[in-house]
């Protein structure tokens, strides 16, 4: 059987964009099918994870100069990223341009676009680049069958949308990530348009334990994780409620953020600036309780079983993180300040959430499987 190709977000310095890549590859092996990831690297996408970014304005390189310090320690975490890409992932040659894409794909009777922010204007990889490097992502020009996974659109405006619409309506097969976003599309292309689940849920929790070994690294230490892709003040306001909190529970506070370089002056908050993506895991796994603003940091704290309080301070894209949260009843682990934490929560019901998981991912698994074969 010819090899399915599938085409994402799976090489940015991203803990979700290359966990949801080796899930949706480990997916389509599990429904019998040999898949390859289309090693699709934008010069836009190194030049916002390199370790110093030139051409995005003077503020954004000094906060670069400002990580000096940790310098070592994000050669280590970028270093175990290509190391995760190159050896957990099945890859074709690296391409950077689309005319480069399109020279391979043609081996493909199939491929499966998607998931994460790909057909989104607004993500990191596109916010500054022009909208032809988006091209391979809609698959402009392939003519085999095309499938869409769980594709996020994210807060796109209507307007921005009818920049695309032509080519995503040439799909055989279209799924969003989002209720609201698979509503919209219904909407707009006139075809009902199927919600799936990210990536990272077709893999149960103990598939993510076998698979990366989850728990074989004992960790002695007790401790609350906080994953935050947020700024420096809600940083410091943040981890300053989480100590009195870990304080209350004899807990350390492990922290994960873009900020690593800054001096908490606290022995009890420890700072990981030089963690990989099987490391994170690791860490998730590990933790009493997890407080996170990030989108993957909560979905795969959720898949994981573990106690989880998904931040949500900005609006805009916050109802991906909602979204999903509201789907599997677990509404009351969103907070809107982290001021909330000193309420009382009650432990998660895992054995009910998971049997709500375990029909969205059998949904998932059936369009997955219909789209392909059909």
């Amino acid at each position: 059987m010819n090899k399915i190709g599938i085409i994402t977000y799976h090489s940015a310095y991203n803990y979700g964009s290359v966990l949801q890549a080796y899930a949706t590859q480990v997916a389509v092996k599990k429904l019998g099918f040999d898949a390859e990831i289309i090693n699709y690297r934008m010069r836009e996408q190194k030049k916002i994870y390199a370790l110093y970014r030139n051409g995005f304005g003077l503020k954004i390189l000094l906060k670069d100069l400002m990580q000096i310090p940790i310098q070592g320690k994000r050669i280590q975490r970028i270093k175990k990223f290509e190391s995760f890409i190159n050896k957990k992932l099945f890859i074709t040659k690296e391409c950077s341009t689309p005319k480069e894409v399109q020279t391979i794909w043609e081996k493909y009777s199939i491929i499966i676009s998607g998931s994460d922010q790909i057909w989104n204007k607004h993500s990191l990889e596109m916010e500054h680049n022009d909208i032809n490097f988006m091209s391979p992502y809609l698959l402009k020009e392939y003519s085999g069958k095309k499938i869409s996974y769980g594709s996020s659109i994210a807060n796109m405006s209507d307007q921005e949308l009818e920049m695309i619409l032509l080519e995503i309506k040439k799909f055989d097969a279209i799924s969003m990530r989002e209720v609201e976003s698979a509503k919209r599309m219904t909407k707009l292309l006139n075809r009902e348009i199927t919600a799936v689940v990210d990536p990272t849920f077709l893999l149960n929790k103990n598939e993510w334990i076998n698979n990366m070994g989850l728990g074989e690294k004992k960790d002695k230490d007790k401790y609350i994780l906080y994953y935050s892709l947020g700024g420096i003040k809600p940083l410091r306001e943040n981890t300053t409620v989480l100590r009195k909190i870990a304080n209350k529970k004899n807990l350390k506070i492990k922290v994960i953020t873009p900020f690593a370089y800054l001096k908490l002056n606290d022995e009890m908050i420890e700072m990981h600036p030089d963690v990989g993506p099987e490391e994170f895991l690791e860490l998730i796994y590990n933790a009493n309780m997890i407080v996170t603003d990030s989108y993957h940091g909560t979905i795969l704290a959720v898949n994981l079983n573990k106690e989880v309080y998904s931040l949500c301070e900005n609006f805009g894209s916050e109802f991906r993180k909602t979204d999903i949260l509201k789907r599997i009843g677990l509404d009351d682990r969103i907070i809107y300040d982290i001021n909330s934490l000193h309420n009382e929560f009650k432990k998660i019901d895992y054995s009910r959430i998971n049997s709500i998981l375990e029909s969205l991912r059998n949904d998932s698994y059936s369009y997955l499987k219909k789209a392909l074969i059909d």
